[in-house]
C-alpha cells in the first residue's frame, strides 16, 4: 500500500473512508512512512483544508496513532508593539482527536513555534483553530462525547474509554455545554415520580411531561411541597393559567395541583392507576385464599406428625396453593387477554397435563366468590374501554356501576365503590379526548387519545435504565440535565460553556485537611 500513490475525494458522510484511511495506516504498524502528499488525509480527519496545515509523518504503535502535524510557514506580528516577530523554535505537543472507527486511539502530534518580539520581548505560542490552550484534546472532541452523552444505556466511564479520556472530563464537558431550561408549560400536564434515590430527601424525582408532544417540560428534585412550591410560584401566573388538565395518579398533593398552583387546570385521575387498584384489590383477596389453604396444609401436617409420632416441619406446596401462586392470572388478567387454548401442555409445578380451559376451571374452583370477582372486574374493563358521546353518559354508567359494586357482598368491590365515589370527578375526566402529535396513526399525522399517564409510564423506564447503568447517582442536577439531554427533541448546547470554577463549585460543608500520617501516629 502506496500512500504517495493513493489520492482520492473522501465523501465525509460515509464512514467507509475512514475505515480505509485506518487499514491503510495499519500497512505500517510498528513502524514509521514519511510522505509529502497526506494532505488528502485532512478531509477524514476534519481538519483545515487551506494549506494552514500539514501532515508529515504518520508513526503506528500498539494501539495508538499517531499523526504528525505542522503549520506551513508565515510572517506572525507582535500583538503589542506591531513589529514582525522572530521563531525560537518548534515543541512538540500531542492531543487527542478521536475520530477513528477502529478502536485505535488517535493522536495528533502538533509541531507549534514560539515567537519572541526583539523589540518588546512578548513571547508568544503559535494558535491553531481547532486547538484550545492546555487542553489534550481537539474542539471536536467535547461535540463527539455530547453526542455520545444522548445514549442513556451508555455509562460516562464507557463514553471516556471510547474517547481516551477520563470520566470526570467527560462529566466535566456536559457540565460545561449542557444546561437546559425547562419548557413552556402544557395545556395538558402529566405528572409523576421516579425512584432515583439521589439522597434522602431526593428519593423520588418529580417529573412533568406535556401529554400532547410527549417531551419532559422539566425534572424537579422530590414531590415535597417545599420543592414545588418554589419552583411553580416563580412561574408567572399568566402562563399557569395555561394550564386546563393535569394528568397524576391519586396522590393527594398531585390531585390538589390545581388549587394549589393553576386556577383554569381540573385534576385526571390516570385510568391506569385505577385498574392499577382494583387489580391490588382482587391480589390481596386471593392471598387470604391461599392463606386459608396453607393452614389447612399446616394443621394437615401436624395431624400426620401426631399420627405417625414425627416431628416433620417442612411441607410441600400443595396443588390450591401453587394455582393460588402461579396462575393467578385467571382472575386477573383481562379476560379477552387470555390466550385460551385446548392444546395440552405439560405443567411442571402441578405436574399434570392441562390445557388452558382446565387451568381456569382448576383455579376458579378453588373459592366460591372468584366467579362473581371476575364478573365485577371485567364489568369495570369494559366500562374503562368504552366510548362515551357525553359526560352525561359517562357519569351515569360511572353511577350505574359504583351501585352494582355497593349492592355486593364482597369486600374488595366494596372498596372500591368508595374509590370511585371519592375519585368520580378525575376519573370522569380521564374520558376527555386529546389530539397529540408524539405519534402518527396508520391515516393521519395525529392521533386522538384519552388523558392518560402512559406516556409517563413508558418514560419512567429510561431513567430506570440510566440509574442501573451508573450504578446510582450522586448529582441531581447533572442527572436531570442527562435524561433532559438523551430524550429532548432538539436540545441546544450553551454558547459560552462554564468554567472550571462555575464546574468544580459546590455548596456543602468544605473537606478538612488530610493527615497521611494520621493513622500511623494513632497507632
Amino acid at each position: 500500500c502506496d500512500l504517495q500513490d493513493f489520492t482520492f475525494s473522501p465523501d465525509l458522510s460515509q464512514p467507509l473512508f475512514l475505515y480505509l484511511f485506518c487499514d491503510c495506516i495499519s500497512c505500517f504498524y510498528g513502524g514509521v512512512f514519511m510522505s509529502d502528499n497526506f494532505n488528502d488525509l485532512l478531509l477524514i480527519l476534519n481538519l483545515p483544508t487551506d494549506g494552514s496545515i500539514l501532515i508529515s509523518k504518520v508513526e503506528v504503535h500498539e494501539d495508538t496513532k499517531f499523526i504528525h502535524i505542522s503549520t506551513s510557514p508565515s510572517p506572525v506580528f507582535c500583538p503589542n508593539c506591531g513589529c514582525r516577530m522572530h521563531s525560537k523554535g518548534m515543541y512538540a505537543r500531542t492531543v487527542n482527536h478521536p475520530v477513528l472507527q477502529d478502536s485505535f486511539k488517535l493522536v495528533l502530534v502538533v509541531h507549534q513555534r514560539k515567537w519572541k518580539c526583539t523589540s518588546c520581548t512578548t513571547y508568544l505560542n503559535e494558535s491553531l483553530p481547532f486547538l484550545q490552550p492546555y487542553r489534550q484534546s481537539t474542539t471536536l472532541t467535547p461535540l463527539l462525547i455530547l453526542e455520545a452523552l444522548k445514549d442513556l444505556n451508555r455509562s460516562t466511564a464507557s463514553i471516556a474509554r471510547q474517547f481516551f479520556v477520563s470520566d470526570t472530563h467527560v462529566h466535566d464537558i456536559f457540565t460545561a455545554y449542557v444546561d437546559l431550561p425547562r419548557l413552556p408549560l402544557p395545556e395538558v400536564m402529566s405528572i409523576d415520580e421516579v425512584f432515583l434515590d439521589i439522597s434522602s430527601k431526593e428519593k423520588y424525582a418529580l417529573v412533568i411531561m406535556d401529554f400532547v408532544s410527549g417531551e419532559i417540560v422539566d425534572i424537579l428534585p422530590s414531590r415535597w411541597s417545599s420543592v414545588t412550591d418554589n419552583y411553580f410560584y416563580h412561574i408567572p401566573l399568566e402562563e399557569r393559567k395555561k394550564v386546563k388538565f393535569i394528568v397524576s395518579d391519586a396522590y393527594r398533593y398531585y390531585l390538589d395541583y390545581p388549587k394549589t398552583y393553576f386556577p383554569n387546570a381540573v385534576s385526571i385521575l390516570d385510568s391506569f392507576h385505577v385498574v392499577k387498584y382494583l387489580i391490588s384489590l382482587l391480589n390481596t383477596y386471593v392471598n387470604d385464599v391461599m392463606k386459608r389453604y396453607k393452614e389447612r396444609d399446616k394443621k394437615k401436617l401436624e395431624k400426620k406428625n401426631h399420627d405417625l409420632n414425627r416431628d416433620d416441619s417442612s411441607i410441600a406446596d400443595s396443588n390450591e396453593v401453587i394455582l393460588l401462586r402461579s396462575y393467578r392470572w385467571v382472575l386477573l388478567k383481562n379476560y379477552d387477554h387470555i390466550n385460551h387454548s385446548a392444546k395440552i401442555h405439560y405443567h411442571s409445578k402441578l405436574k399434570l397435563h392441562l390445557d388452558t380451559f382446565q387451568i381456569e376451571n382448576m383455579f376458579l374452583a378453588l373459592d366460591p366468590n372468584f366467579f362473581e370477582l371476575r364478573r365485577l372486574k371485567e364489568l369495570y374493563v369494559e366500562f374503562n374501554q368504552s366510548s362515551f358521546h357525553s359526560d352525561d353518559e359517562v357519569h351515569s354508567a360511572l353511577m350505574a356501576l359504583i351501585q352494582v359494586y355497593k349492592a355486593s357482598n364482597l369486600t374488595p368491590f366494596k372498596k372500591f365503590a368508595d374509590y370511585l365515589k371519592k375519585y368520580q370527578g378525575p376519573i370522569l375526566r380521564s374520558f376527555v379526548t386529546s389530539t397529540v402529535t408524539r405519534k402518527q396513526s396508520q391515516d393521519h399525522n395525529e392521533l386522538i387519545t384519552r388523558l392518560s399517564n402512559g406516556p409517563m409510564e413508558s418514560f419512567n423506564r429510561k431513567p430506570k435504565d440510566l440509574k442501573r447503568n451508573a450504578r446510582g447517582f450522586s448529582n441531581f442536577h447533572y442527572t436531570r440535565n442527562r435524561i433532559l439531554w438523551a430524550t429532548r427533541k432538539r436540545p441546544a448546547i450553551r454558547v459560552v460553556p462554564k468554567s472550571n470554577a462555575m464546574i468544580h463549585s459546590f455548596e456543602g460543608k468544605p473537606r478538612g485537611p488530610y493527615n497521611k500520617n494520621k493513622e500511623h501516629n494513632n497507632n
